[in-house]
């Protein structure tokens, strides 16, 4: 009969970024482990607040099933003499699994004949099996800091301090960094700190809500939501919507209690993104809006406590507050006193990478490359990119942005318009920073589109041209972040680019810093921005197959290549299509190797097949190549279509290999031409012979 596992890990209060990770981790090394053990389950479900994180698997097996096992033994003709009599080698291998050499039997093998036993081994009681796997979860879960505590040389994300370890009814003997498992939690730290034993699931989520603590992520999350609109309600306002704000509150508590708080109407004058700023990053307070999504004099603050007395608790929360703003609004007059272009000289004192120099050398390079770009796709605004990406670093420099460095950009924009930039060139100093994240906002206008590529090449060229590479996980520097933004803002804004010109001249302007040369680091960015497209290219939904197929005949222009992948996609639905796909891996096969380009001569075309293909050839050569050139790549991949026929009869009445050199080569260079044609647009020789 199958019984529930429940496991709870007591803890110090985990900091609320590292919960949902947790228990993502937690629910799936759970389920490999339970499946690498052969136990069958009905469910799993995870569940935390800060000072816990929780395991509940549903209906798990009592046992592990029994099993047989083979064990091969000796060759047959090692472990039997001509009489058919057990030799020493039969007798040692019966004796050492403790079976008669009657029991013994021959199992045929791709290696021959070999002697075997089998066994049946019953399975392992699952109370006996969990105090192993517990101990290995808890040590597994990944955290993106942990430490240890006391004497005890196990790492965690804070102090284990109890462990609440059931498997039905039966506490599972378990003991790890000297805390003994148990059938007790703990509710609320401050409003019902007492034991709390437990029976099963059902009780322990009941009785820590009776406990003041909420277990379960969703229903606590819901719980913050409506506490939070409910407070704003009260003076018939609404909250500025802010979802991972909900998250890391509601990460943050075990029992969410909401409070309204005010702060003087003064602290409007600051800039918008300055006092939501101010409210989110220290505090953790939302901000409330009226129906016109203006901002008003009061804020939200979500707490783990409910007092009988909230007054003294919204006082503590405005008075924080208030420092924090008055803080803000002292920064802000005084860095509004000086323009944003006198700030730029000081970024010579700001290091940027002690390979690399300060963060006015990165600007000096910004400016030209930007200035590069935009002579190649928009030169009416070479000027202005010259400017935006001059000014694009200075605001790191003042003092609100080093008080509050989420501000970058953000501040940079307001000081560009407070010191008379141009508003293009304000814009373009905020968008340089996009997309923050994947999948965040892109850059809307073509100047800061221009301004951001720019940074970002410049980023994955510098520090790829000092060795500076991701591995694994790591990627201090954010070169991944950079080249999916790079990549996602030039389809978004359809840039017809040469990736290869692009990255030279970054690297150009890198020159004396490299540590390698300018070809090889030309050569690893390029292929690090390619394995990058292939990514944004699958989650558009396109086949991997079909990615490598036009990725293989180049992706120097990205949007020329995803325009090729649309146009493969469309065709090769077609019902000619696969099988012009198979021709073309046989063309393929006989060139592949082929060092270089050979001559052709038609004066030694002999047999009519090849006659035929080759006046095939011209005739889609001429009908396609113009296609290719104005990327009409769909009507040039249907003109392909008309080579099956010719390709096939070659293949089938023409031999390649004859001895005569010329003959042999003249076929193999036609061949070779016939691939070209193909790969102006994709090597179809990647797609599947399945599917064709």
């Amino acid at each position: 009969m199958a019984k529930d596992l429940l496991f709870e890990i007591g803890t110090e209060e985990i900091p609320a970024r590292f919960i949902e990770p947790a228990l993502k981790a937690i629910k799936n090394l759970a389920a490999e482990e339970l499946q690498k053990l052969s136990l069958s389950f009905g469910g799993i479900k995870t569940l935390a607040t800060p000072r816990r994180l929780t395991l509940y698997v549903a209906e798990l097996a009592e046992r592990q099933p029994d099993r047989v096992e083979e064990i091969l033994g000796p060759p047959k003709q090692a472990a039997f003499d001509a009489d058919g009599k057990p030799t020493k080698a039969a007798l040692g291998f019966a004796k050492r699994h403790n079976v008669s050499v009657e029991e013994l039997s021959v199992k045929e093998t791709p290696k021959g004949e070999y002697v075997c036993v089998t066994k049946k081994i019953p399975g392992e009681e699952t109370i006996n099996l969990l105090p192993t796997l517990l101990e290995k979860l808890v040590k597994s879960i990944p955290f993106p800091k942990t430490m240890r505590w006391g004497t005890k040389k196990l790492r965690f994300a804070r102090p284990i301090r109890w462990f609440l370890a059931l498997y039905g009814k039966q506490v599972i003997p378990f003991e790890l960094a000297g805390v003994k498992a148990g059938n007790i939690t703990f509710g609320h730290r401050f409003m019902a700190p007492e034991p709390i034993e437990i029976e099963d699931f059902v009780s322990y989520v009941r009785k820590l809500r009776e406990a003041f603590v909420v277990v379960e992520p969703e229903e606590r999350l819901a719980k913050t939501k409506d506490e939070v609109t409910d407070a704003a309600l009260d003076i018939s306002a609404e909250v500025l919507e802010d979802v991972e704000l909900l998250h890391e509150n509601a990460n943050l508590v075990e029992f969410p209690y909401a409070t309204l708080g005010n702060f003087e109407p003064k602290f409007l004058s600051l800039p918008r993104p300055v006092l939501i700023t101010a409210m989110r990053e220290h505090q953790r307070y939302f901000s409330v809006v009226d129906k016109e999504g203006n901002l008003l004099p009061h804020f939200i603050a979500v707490n783990n406590t409910k007092p009988e007395d909230p007054s003294a608790l919204i006082a503590g929360h405005e008075r924080v507050l208030r420092a924090r703003l008055e803080d803000a609004s002292f920064y802000f007059e005084r860095d509004k006193k000086i323009p944003l272009a006198e700030r730029v000289k000081e970024l010579a004192h700001v290091g940027y990478h002690a390979e690399l120099g300060s963060l006015y050398d990165k600007t000096e390079r910004l400016a030209k490359l930007s200035a590069w770009l935009a002579e190649r796709l928009a030169p009416d605004k070479k000027d202005l990119a010259q400017r935006a990406a001059y000014l694009a670093k200075a605001d790191l420099v003042t003092e609100l942005v080093q008080e509050f460095p989420s501000l970058q950009g953000i501040m940079g924009r307001e000081y560009a318009l407070l010191s008379g930039e141009p508003p293009e060139v304000a814009q373009a100093i905020y968008e340089h920073y996009l997309p923050v994240s994947a999948g965040g906002e892109l850059p809307e206008s073509t100047l800061g589109s221009i301004v951001a590529l720019a940074d970002k090449m410049d980023t994955l060229c510098a520090f790829f041209g000092i060795g500076e590479h991701p591995t694994g996980a790591a990627d201090p520097f954010g070169l991944r972040r950079a080249a999916y933004g790079l990549i996602e803002i030039i389809l978004a804004k359809n840039f017809s680019l040469s990736l290869s010109e692009f990255i030279n001249e970054a690297l150009s302007l890198l020159q004396e810093r490299l540590k390698f040369p300018q070809k090889e680091v030309l050569l690893e960015v390029k292929q690090f921005i390619g394995k990058r497209f292939e990514g944004a290219l699958a989650s558009r939904g396109y086949s991997d197959e079909m990615i490598k197929a036009v990725m293989a005949a180049g992706f120097d222009d990205l949007v020329d290549t995803l325009k090729r992948l649309e146009a493969l996609k469309k065709v090769y639905e077609s019902e000619e299509f696969p099988a012009l796909a198979v021709g073309f891996k046989r063309v393929m096969n006989m060139v592949k190797k082929l060092s270089g380009r050979l001559p052709f001569s038609d004066s030694l075309l002999k047999e009519e097949p090849e006659k035929g293909l080759y006046k095939a050839y011209l005739e889609v050569r001429e009908e396609a190549l113009p296609l290719v050139e104005k990327g009409e790549y769909e009507k040039a991949l249907h003109s392909f279509i008309k080579l099956k026929r010719p390709i096939d009869e070659f293949f089938d009445q023409v031999f390649v290999m004859v001895e005569e050199e010329d003959i042999r080569q003249n076929r193999l260079a036609l061949l070779q031409r016939i691939a070209e044609l193909f790969l102006s647009v994709a090597d179809l020789s990647y797609l599947r012979e399945e599917a064709a």
